[in-house]
This record gives C-alpha cells, structure tokens and sequence, in this order.
C-alpha cells in the first residue's frame, strides 16, 4: 500500500505539479495525508483527489476544487461573501457527488484590456467560460489511484489588434482556440503504479504542465501576456491541447525524472484521433527537481525534446522565395525540430503563521524560463524570461496575488533575411513587460489589475502601453 501511495504522490510531481508541499505548511500537510491514507487503507481503495490533490487542482492551474478533502467547509455554504464557490453545495448535492468520485468545477473570466500609448485599435473585451470535472476511481470504490478529468472550455471577443507583439497580450483569450470557440479540450486518465511509477494518458495541455511556475503559469489570476505565461518555444512542438502520454518515476522526495510522447498534429478544437500520426510525435524527457530551503519550497524543471514533425525552413534562397509565397514552389521543409527548456520558481520568504484560503504558502519568490531552439526553423528561437511574484499583499490581504516580469523572445535571424527580401523589417527581439495584482474580493471572486509595456519587432509600428482588468468567479 505504501508503494501504492508514493507511486500516486509520483503523479504530482510527474505533471509537474508539486505544489502538495508548497500549498500548505508541511506538518499539516503531512498529518492530512497520513489521515486520508489511512482512512483509504481502511475501506480498501486509494483515492488520488484525497492522497494528492494536487494532481488535479495542478493540471487545472486553479489551487482548489470542489471536493478535496482539506478545503475549509466554512467557505462551502454560508454567507455569499464568504464562499469559495458561488453556487456552494447545492443543497448538498456537490458533496453527495464528490463522496462517490464526481467533482465539478466552473469559471468564468472577463478581461478588459485596451491601448493607452502607442498603436493599436483601442480598448477590448475578451473573455472565458470553464467547466471541469473528475471522476475518481479510489472514491467510487473501483479501483485504488485513478482518475478521469475533463475540461470544456470556450472563449469569446479578441485582444487588441495592431500592435507590435508577435505573442498574444492575453494568453486566456487564446483558449481553447480562435475567439467564438467551444471545445471538449482535455480528457485524460491518471494512474499511480506500483514502484513508484505514475501515468497519464489522454488529451491535456502537456504545454502547461512542462513549463509549470509558481508565480507565473495561471493565465486567470497571474500574467496576461502570453510570454509570461508560458514558454512560446513550446508551440513548435505540441499544441493546446494535445493527445499523449507521460511517465514518471519518482527517484526520491526531491528528484522524478519524466519521459513523454505528445501529438504535434492535435489541437483542443478537434478530437484528435483522425489527425494523430506517428510521423509528427513530440518526444521529450524531462528532470524535476522540488526542493525545500529552509522551509521555502521551489520548482526547477529541465526539459528536452524533439519532433518528428518537419518545420518550414527559413533557410530559403532568393530564388525561391517569391515563389513559394505565390505557391508556384512548395513551402521548403527542414528535418524535424529539437530544443531545451529550463523552468525554475522559488519562496524566498514564507509566514508559517498566514493562511491562505486555497492553501498555498503566504509568501514572495522568483521565477525565470529559458530555452533554445535551432534558428533556422523556428520565429523565435531563444526565449528568457524572469520576474518575482508573491501570495499575498499588504495590509494584511494575505489572499492576494501580486506579479512583475520580464519576457524576450529572440526572433529568428533567418526569418528576418526573408522578410527583409520582400521590404519588411523586423528587430531581433520582442520584450514584454508586465505588471499585475490580484484583488481577492470574496473567496470566489478576483479583480485584476495588469499594466504591459510590448516593445515588438514589427518597426514600423509604435510600441504600446496597455492597461487591463480582469474579473474572475468561482462557481
């Protein structure tokens, strides 16, 4: 059972997902996962969403659900302004549920943001609808240390157009896809394993979970832009979201080591099935390292992969270029694709004595991202990124979020010649720099406020300034 139960914890950090030991003060975490252990030794099965919830709430990038075991059932149904989700328990029914393995989850985010400097045509108003659910097997008295998640998402209205990013200014409005979309984007099976291995199959947002951060991966309560979100190397090899299947072992408490196989050929907008092709497989391993200083948990993830999908070839000569804008000449390809990719996050500080209402540390650290791509067929090639971050504001507001980065996205000296052929210009990098804070308004309602200054390659275009809000509920 033991095994059992370290295989499952596994699954965490095989997603990427460690935030088990950064999400509440150790000691009680322990003492929780010591009882829910032994409350599922008794009856039998292991439930994955009690043992490790941050298997679930991880992948959701959304440090709750309703459901898990250690929320506090003060905030389930009392008064309106107190809850953690809007619609409570409905009469019971949400609890009923959960105690048999089904839990369920709802979101809506709305973002305003709009050109105070620079070009760009005006103010915007983009947003976003989520539904989640789990089926536990442990709980419903299958089988111990499984489950199923699903997630239905859709997205309406566009960020404003004309500016001089390359990357999106709202990484939210992007999902599941182009605006006016609704799709079935993730649906997958989560598996402990005995000897300390874990699985995951299915359809998700891989992307998100390899490049995972504390202060910097929640596109509904952290950062807008897109390059402080997530790393944008990533989409030359997998999509949002795509069918595949990761392995973890875990090495020890602060060691797991990853190998993954992802379509490069499926997105969240269609099933999937008819356009996986082993010929356009992404392959990846990966080192995750979850270390505890003092007391400061951090999140170091070291990736590399590889596509068997062929890139274009920025590499065209003269001759041929006009051509294949024209179509007369085939789009030149170029052998697959490779690239590294470096994540890491750290608490540098940690009050042990504030609580937060989803468990994560009261604290500020760091972040940063990196990762190299050959530059011949790839528009951005290098990528850095880094910024601090904290959980938790003055005066006491111990629920806020607050934010500050940096992101540069190298643009392809290649890419560059070919524009140059036809009359356009573009500079070596695009710098996005953002600013944001978080106000929690009632445990299931957060207002954000972001400022971002986009210094893009496009050189004709006047850099912008841009200022947004964001309102987010909890169902």
């Amino acid at each position: 059972m033991n095994k059992t139960r370290a295989a499952i914890l596994g699954v965490a950090l095989a997603a990427g997902l460690v935030q088990t030991a950064a999400a509440q003060d150790q000691e009680a975490a322990a003492a929780q996962d010591q009882e829910a252990a032994a409350t599922q030794d008794q009856e039998g099965m292991i439930s994955l969403l009690d043992v490790a919830p941050a298997v679930y709430w991880g992948i959701k990038r959304m440090p709750k659900f309703y459901g898990d075991k250690n929320m506090d059932r003060s905030t389930v149904d009392g008064p309106i302004l107190d809850r953690q989700y809007l619609l409570g328990s409905l009469g019971g029914l949400r609890d009923k549920a959960a105690e048999n393995g089904f839990v369920i989850d709802a979101g809506v985010t709305q973002v305003g943001l709009g050109v105070v400097s620079g070009d760009g045509d005006g103010a915007k108003y983009p947003g976003s609808a989520d539904i989640w659910a789990a089926f536990d097997t442990g709980r419903a008295g299958l089988w111990p240390g499984g489950y199923f998640g699903f997630h239905l998402e859709g997205n309406w209205g566009r960020t404003p157009e004309g500016t001089s990013a390359f990357l999106p200014l709202s990484t939210d409005a992007t999902m599941p896809g182009a605006a006016e979309s609704l799709s079935l984007s993730e649906w997958y099976f989560v598996q402990g394993l005995p000897g300390g291995f874990s699985a995951i199959v299915g359809k998700l947002d891989f992307g998100g979970l390899a490049d995972h951060t504390f202060f910097a991966n929640d596109e509904r309560s952290q950062f807008l832009y897109q390059g402080l979100v997530n790393n944008p190397i990533l989409g030359a090899f997998l999509l949002y979201t795509s069918i595949g299947a990761a392995v973890n072992i875990e090495v020890n408490d602060e060691l797991n080591l990853q190998a993954l196989a992802i379509s490069n050929n499926t997105d969240a907008s269609t099933v999937g099935f008819d356009d996986l092709s082993l010929d356009t497989m992404t392959y990846a391993v990966s080192a995750l390292w979850t270390p505890t200083f003092g007391g400061k948990p951090g999140f170091y993830n070291l990736l590399g992969g590889m596509t068997a999908k062929d890139p274009v070839n920025f590499e065209v000569s003269e001759r041929y270029l006009l051509g294949e804008l024209v179509g007369l000449v085939p789009v030149a390809e170029v052998a697959e694709n490779y690239g590294m990719l470096v994540t890491g996050s750290q608490y540098l500080t940690v009050d042990k004595g504030a609580k937060r209402h989803d468990g994560l540390p009261v604290g500020m650290g760091f972040f940063f991202r990196a990762g190299w791509t050959p530059e011949d067929r790839n528009l951005f090639y290098e990528f850095y990124s880094l910024g601090i971050g904290g959980m938790g504001g003055p005066f006491g507001r111990v629920n806020d979020k607050w934010g500050v980065g940096w992101a540069g996205s190298r643009v392809s000296g290649d890419f560059r010649g070919d524009a140059e052929l036809l009359g356009l210009d573009f500079e070596s990098y695009e710098h996005g720099f953002e600013a944001f804070y978080n106000l929690e308004l009632t445990p299931a309602v957060g207002l954000s406020f972001n400022l971002q200054y986009i210094d893009g390659p496009v050189e004709s275009v006047d850099d912008p300034v841009l200022l947004g809000t964001r309102l987010q509920f909890d169902f």
